[in-house]
């Protein structure tokens, strides 16, 4: 890893040689001291399109980024944003999985103490170089080191209000396996929760524990007490992690009344939320028994919390079958959090149906739910190629009919 002197002179080369491109900078011997150097140089030029797309306010700063791994595995700004606005400025706040220091720096912004602890040298050496570039308030502190073994010093040096963290998949875990389980990450939020509770009154308040989408709501929920509310949090529809605010000195709610929040970060700042329960789903959502004239698939975020009967009825819609989360009506609802369809035709699936289909519908986006065939080989069935201009929704009806709902997007 370059020293910190080292990092002033790759982003200065960098900045120097972008209109080259990374692969002739790579080639070009004349750049840099050392071959080492040369790849470094090529490596930030390679990531700018990315840093740009994910993190403008950090490419505008001319920060260094570690690895393309680093920088993929990222928290993006708007979500890292979003767990800013969950902070008072008067909390103090101990980031114990520092990584490359995105959601360090989105809290760090409205905190008057914060303290970044991280175990690798090479992420700890580019936070030092990077945050006073991205941060012009508040107190910083950057410590290296097991944030774990580490804590009890941190907490009674710090005094902290909450607690962030960000668990991986534990090393002994294989690479090809899903994670689904809390007890499949590392730092441990068991160990971490009771090594907080054995603090008494002088523990942190709150714990946020930033996780993977993979995970399985229900069983944090039933394995890790003192959670008090939990957010799936997506982008432009995407589902990008889970996130547990965790109450380490309060009682724990049960299960099926920890609030569920789910946010859809859109375009131009605009974002669709919606909040419930697990009780609230115990209620059934009514069957529909015909299309309306519109159809509304939920966003990620709501699908992740599994919120399908309550989402329905809040709205007053009718799901289109018991397994199919897809719902319709005959007004439009504009403010619905996911996406609306049009309906203009219902096509049976049948195969006397299909080669006339193909014929005047040549071209559309496909997707399916609750249907024998995923999207990839309907499409080959049907002989469409991809358009924007109209969808095909493939799913089943109340009667249990298979069919092809030809719409176009409001």
């Amino acid at each position: 890893m370059p020293s910190s002197l080292d990092l002033e002179r790759i982003m200065a080369l960098s900045r120097e040689y972008a209109h080259l491109g990374s692969d002739r900078i790579a080639l070009s011997r004349h750049i840099g001291s050392s071959v080492d150097e040369r790849r470094a140089v090529a490596a930030q030029v390679a990531m700018q399109a990315t840093l740009g797309r994910k993190l403008p306010a950090w490419a505008a700063a001319q920060v260094y980024i570690p690895s393309s791994l680093n920088l993929e595995q990222a928290s993006s700004e708007e979500t890292a944003l979003h767990k800013a606005s969950l902070l008072r400025t008067e909390d103090r706040l101990i980031d114990l999985t520092g990584g490359m220091g995105v959601d360090f720096w989105a809290m760090a912004q409205v905190l008057d103490t914060a303290v970044y602890v991280e175990q690798s040298p090479e992420l700890y050496t580019a936070t030092r170089y990077n945050m006073p570039r991205l941060l012009s308030r508040g107190t910083q502190h950057y410590i290296q080191g097991d944030s774990m073994a580490l804590l009890p010093e941190l907490i009674n040096t710090y005094r902290p209000t909450v607690l962030f963290v960000d668990p991986a998949r534990r090393v002994d875990q294989q690479a090809d396996k899903r994670v689904y389980a809390i007890e499949d990450c590392s730092p441990s939020l068991h160990e971490l929760l009771e090594l907080v509770q054995h603090l008494g009154a002088d523990a942190p308040s709150r714990i946020l524990a930033k996780l993977s989408p993979m995970l399985d709501v229900k069983h944090c929920l039933e394995h890790l007490p003192h959670i008090s509310a939990v957010w799936a949090v997506a982008y432009r529809g995407e589902v990008k992690e889970l996130l547990l605010d965790i109450c380490p000195l309060e009682p724990s709610p049960s299960v099926e009344q920890v609030p569920l929040r789910s946010l859809d970060l859109l375009t131009e700042g605009r974002r669709h939320s919606y909040e419930g329960t697990f009780a609230q789903e115990q209620m059934p959502c009514p069957i529909a028994e015909e299309l309306g004239t519109y159809i509304y698939e939920p966003n990620g975020a709501i699908l992740k919390l599994g919120m399908y009967q309550q989402l329905g009825r809040s709205y007053g819609l009718a799901k289109l079958h018991q397994h199919t989360h897809i719902y319709t009506n005959r007004e439009l609802i504009e403010d619905f959090p996911g996406r609306i369809l049009r309906v203009e035709r219902i096509w049976p699936y049948q195969s006397k149906l299909i080669k006339r289909l193909s014929r005047e519908l040549p071209a559309a986006q496909i997707t399916c739910r609750n249907f024998p065939l995923g999207a990839d080989k309907l499409r080959q069935q049907l002989k469409l190629r991809d358009s924007s201009r109209a969808t095909i929704v493939a799913t089943t009806l109340h009667d249990g009919s298979h069919v092809l709902i030809e719409t176009t997007r409001v």
